[in-house]
């Protein structure tokens, strides 16, 4: 598991839990439930945040490994192929 991907989980995790402290606080006041409900959002949205950056990470890899193979093709030409000078 990535560090983004474990930074995720664990957004989603306190997520969860802000939540359900949220939603047990409803019966004495409906405004006791707005800091559990504003911190849950604040994590989900730090959550999507490092799933953004992982997806960019793993992108920007795939671009620069299909840049080296077309490289290396190009760079290291077919030994059969030698020219005769």
């Amino acid at each position: 598991m990535t560090p983004a991907r474990r930074t995720a989980a664990a957004c989603h995790l306190g997520a969860g839990v802000s939540t359900l402290s949220a939603v047990a606080s409803l019966p004495w006041h409906p405004w006791l439930a707005v800091p559990g409900l504003a911190g849950a959002a604040f994590l989900l949205w730090a959550a999507a945040s490092a799933r953004g950056a992982e997806q960019r990470r793993r992108a920007q890899h795939d671009h620069l490994t299909h840049a080296a193979a077309s490289d290396a093709a190009l760079l290291n030409p077919d030994p059969d192929h030698r020219s005769a000078a």
